[in-house]
């Protein structure tokens, strides 16, 4: 009997010092492969993985959102991060995020023009990315475009530099090489129009309708002479000798009859249209154009030229643009992990040049040493890379801010325009106006 209780009590200890050793072990965080603690361990994870929601814009070049959503999946198998990748109709982004934003349950990481980001920025919706911004090689330029109200709150993607079409065949029929400066594209075009055979020199859309572009050239204009419509102070000096004659010499194209007369109340599609159509001679647009001749009008597009924006008395040339931007959200759930992908995505230069290049030249690199590529040095992308290098925002040099905004939404140099060629208002007077307009916008801000 006390053979048996010796041996019983030698069982006991041994099963009690091998429970002490899978205690230790399990204590360590090194449990054994298939234990129940490593199964728990594995459910942990997976429930922390990191996920991203990333919506983006579609693009008339296709290869654009093929090669980002490459991108996209190279990122979340490295990353091990789950994203959820979704391409939006350009027309409906600001429909659909505003509407995500009001749910309380915006995505973390857009891609928008510079324009619509910086309403989110005025709706305190997207996070300061300067952390992103001082890793990144960017251009003087691009690093102006990150900025609203002095912080870099925007990530450029890719500028939108637009163009001055010019056809070559009408002007070297006579004689003519391209100009360079407002007033020589004037006195060349007094030589190329005709209009009794339907073709103007000019088609330049002075429309209220909205759009971007016959206010973008009027900031142009206006800029290159020398005018400030509103300082870097946020101060209204849009009333001067320099806009005075600015104004009344973009009236004198339409007075003088260089412009179709219906010009004056085009929008934003007519010009396009009337250079597509080979009824004008010279036209300011983006890319849109470009794309629709590659595809409609070959033969039109081997007489047409991009190039430089004109310069004015200033000696200076302004291309009013924009960038395709990445906007980070910071009412997001995963804005560090939106922060990551962006980071990731330009530490790829080689991709990212072939992403800028399959756009055919509508967009432009942001980044230095991008364009020096045979790519760029081809005759019918060498201006688009001119313009980028000149690009400015239509209200610069006022601060990036909701005011400036409104001025050029609300189109008031247009408005000054029409004054002056429609009401037969005097060009100061039509001036003045435009002053007490600008001052109305600006009167509450502080």
């Amino acid at each position: 009997m006390k053979n048996v209780l010796k041996r019983l009590n030698k069982l006991i200890a041994l099963v009690m010092a091998l429970s002490m050793v899978l205690l230790t072990a399990c204590s360590s965080g090194t449990p054994a492969t298939g234990s129940s603690a490593d199964s728990k361990g594995t459910a942990s994870t997976q429930s922390a993985k990191k996920k991203l929601v990333f919506w983006d814009k579609s693009e008339y070049v296709k290869d654009y959102n093929t090669l980002m959503k490459k991108k996209v999946d190279a990122f979340a198998k490295e990353k091990n991060v789950d994203v959820d990748y979704v391409i939006i109709p350009s027309n409906d982004v600001k429909q659909k995020v505003m509407a995500a934003i009001e749910a309380k349950n915006p995505p973390d990481l857009i891609v928008g023009d510079d324009s619509l980001c910086a309403q989110y920025v005025a709706m305190g919706q997207i996070a300061d990315v300067s952390d992103v911004v001082s890793g990144m090689d960017l251009t003087d330029t691009a690093k102006e475009f990150s900025k609203i109200n002095n912080k870099e709150v925007l990530v450029p993607l890719a500028f939108l530099a637009p163009g001055m079409y010019w056809r070559t065949d009408k002007w070297s029929a006579k004689g003519l090489s391209a100009p360079t400066t407002w007033q020589e594209l004037k006195e060349q075009a007094k030589l190329v129009n005709d209009p009794t055979h339907g073709f103007y020199a000019l088609g330049f859309p002075m429309g209220a309708s909205g759009g971007g572009d016959a206010e973008g050239f009027m900031r142009s204009v206006i800029l290159s002479f020398g005018g400030v419509p509103v300082d870097a102070s946020g101060k209204v000096t849009i009333n001067s000798p320099q806009t005075l004659e600015a104004l009344k010499f973009v009236a004198s194209l339409y007075q003088e009859g260089l412009c179709p007369p219906d010009a004056m109340t085009w929008d934003d599609s007519a010009n396009n249209a009337a250079y597509l159509a080979g009824t004008v001679g010279v036209v300011f647009n983006s890319g849109s154009i470009w794309s629709s001749l590659k595809k409609e009008k070959p033969e039109l597009l081997a007489k047409t030229q991009i190039i430089s924006y004109p310069k004015g008395a200033s000696g200076k040339s302004y291309a009013p643009g924009g960038t395709n931007t990445f906007g980070v959200f910071k009412t997001g759930k995963n804005t560090d992990v939106a922060k990551e992908f962006v980071k990731y995505y330009f530490s790829d230069k080689e991709n990212y040049n072939a992403m800028v290049e399959a756009m055919g030249g509508m967009w432009q690199p942001v980044l230095n040493g991008m364009g020096d590529s045979a790519f760029w040095k081809k005759t019918e992308n060498a201006g688009w890379l001119l313009n980028s290098k000149s690009l400015t925002r239509n209200f610069a040099p006022a601060p990036a801010d909701q005011y400036a905004n409104l001025t050029v939404s609300s189109q008031l140099c247009v408005k000054a325009i029409q004054n002056i060629v429609v009401n037969k208002m005097d060009p100061q007077a039509a001036l003045d106006l435009l002053e007490k307009s600008f001052q109305k916008v600006y009167k509450d801000r502080k």
